[in-house]
């Protein structure tokens, strides 16, 4: 393997490393046009694009909730003003403040600014009712944005899907935890911004999908690693109840560390202001913060958290708060406490079997026990060429390309195969069907592909995705369940 891509593969850890090509092209392209769409929904009048390779019609950049900037920042998203005229919905929105971790995940040629709470629609006409997919992108939740061109939603598009991709809060601005903000909630609770942007952008799509052709009774949540992770948090949590049908968890699922809790939030958000020079815990100590700017915030967080810094191992993702988060993912699923729905979930082959295998083969089962259906991958596609097929696998985050319909692969150095336009094509045509019926196994899957077995926790029952599509069963049996005995004296529950 490379340096260069045995650095990639080492700063993946449980972000979503980046790249692809554009998804366009398709022969059930909708009709071209050179005129510009447009559509109105609930805050205005809005003017789109088509895209050019597939015709579909594609809205960049439209507002979903109002810019958390000065009081907004550190609280719940409000609703976004309404606006006079046609606003412009042909370029991306400005990308939540990040660095760049993952050379290939370039925020900054849209810009990066507080003001990013944006999502993006690709359709292929504004009427009908068709299935919706809202993409959560990975990153660790600290880097990444919805309008990556691997998220082109064209392909997706075509195949029957109206699709949605939204950027979300990230680092102390979505997941900074402080007594501080703490005194101002209701109930205490605190942290979970970037959650809670995710909740309200679900919230845009139940108002408005229907003026883009999709069917809001019919909405799929799907993403990957901090995005699968952010999934199984939606599925944990009562603020999103009911606005989502299914959902897809890839390489992520939000068990063992994918959250905090509470006390250890609030420490990491200590250290935090410690480390700005701001010290106590009262309502003055949030105005302190706020009065910061946000390149200094930035600056202070991206320092700190490198290995050595003041803030290194400081934790930015959902806590356990007693609101937006009232119990772990796998309290409340055993518990009765979750929003139960489908579900989708798996990994890929060359990542860890702890942090993402296991994990996922326990959701499925937690979720099958409360009378829910749930359909168990493996992804192996690996590259023909010798050094990818010793060294490197099925990499963290090298399906999501395959998922969106574009048969290559995120890095140029992971090679190509002879199946990776069936695999592409197979695996979009599982997830829309998904979204259209719950069952992967519904048009436009049907006829066409192997069937996707129903999981069961007796015979481990999962498809694997790769040189071969085909139903398998014991999925890892013995490795997994070593690694539920050890989650369990963690305190992890372990079906």
């Amino acid at each position: 393997m490379s340096r260069s891509l045995t650095r990639l593969v080492a700063l993946c850890g449980l972000a979503a490393c980046a790249g692809g090509t554009s998804g366009t092209g398709s022969p059930n392209a909708a009709p071209r046009s050179s005129e510009a769409p447009r559509v109105t929904i609930d805050a205005g009048a809005l003017a789109g694009t088509v895209d050019a390779g597939s015709g579909v019609l594609v809205f960049r950049g439209i507002p979903y909730a109002a810019p958390p900037v000065g009081r907004g920042r550190w609280r719940a998203p409000e609703p976004v003003a309404a606006w006079s005229g046609v606003r412009a919905a042909d370029k991306l929105g400005r990308n939540c403040m990040q660095g760049q971790p993952f050379g290939d995940i370039d925020p900054y040629a849209a810009g990066i600014s507080e003001d990013c709470l944006y999502l993006n629609v690709w359709t292929t006409s504004l009427g009908g009712r068709r299935p919706v997919l809202v993409w959560i992108h990975g990153g660790g939740f600290f880097a990444g944005f919805g309008g990556e061109e691997r998220h082109h939603g064209a392909r997706l598009a075509t195949k029957g899907a109206v699709v949605v991709t939204l950027n979300y809060r990230l680092g102390p601005f979505g997941f900074l935890a402080h007594p501080a903000f703490a005194v101002e909630s209701p109930n205490g609770a605190v942290g979970n911004y970037g959650l809670l942007d995710q909740i309200a952008a679900l919230d845009w799509v139940r108002r408005n999908i229907g003026r883009f052709g999709g069917d809001s009774s019919r909405v799929t949540i799907f993403g990957e690693s901090a995005g699968g992770f952010s999934v199984g948090s939606l599925i944990a949590s009562p603020g999103a109840r009911g606005l989502f049908r299914s959902a897809i968890l890839q390489s992520g699922v939000g068990l063992g560390r994918a959250t905090r809790e509470r006390d250890s939030a609030l420490v990491d958000g200590r250290r935090f202001a410690e480390v700005l020079g701001i010290t106590g815990s009262d309502a003055d100590v949030g105005a302190r913060l706020r009065a910061l700017t946000a390149d200094s915030l930035l600056a202070a967080f991206l320092a700190g958290s490198r290995p050595g810094g003041r803030l290194a191992g400081i934790g930015t993702r959902p806590a356990v708060d007693g609101r937006t988060l009232p119990l772990p993912v796998d309290s409340a699923l055993a518990t009765g406490a979750a929003n139960f729905v489908p579900v989708i979930v798996g990994s890929n082959s060359h990542e860890s079997d702890e942090v993402f295998g296991a994990p996922a083969r326990s959701f499925a089962r937690l979720m099958t026990a409360r009378g829910q259906r749930a359909y168990v991958y493996r992804f192996t596609r690996v590259a023909q060429d010798t050094v990818n097929r010793r060294e490197v696998g099925a990499l963290h985050a090298s399906e999501i390309t395959f998922v969106f319909g574009r048969p290559r692969p995120i890095l140029t150095q992971l090679g190509v195969a002879p199946f990776d336009s069936t695999l592409a094509d197979a695996m979009s045509d599982y997830w829309v069907a998904f979204a259209a019926g719950s069952d992967p196994n519904g048009p436009p899957a049907r006829g066409k592909w192997p069937a996707w077995p129903v999981y069961d926790a007796k015979t481990d029952a999962y498809l694997e995705l790769g040189a071969q599509i085909k139903a398998g069963r014991d999925l890892r049996r013995a490795l997994y369940d070593s690694l539920d005995a050890v989650a369990r004296t963690r305190g992890g529950i372990r079906p």
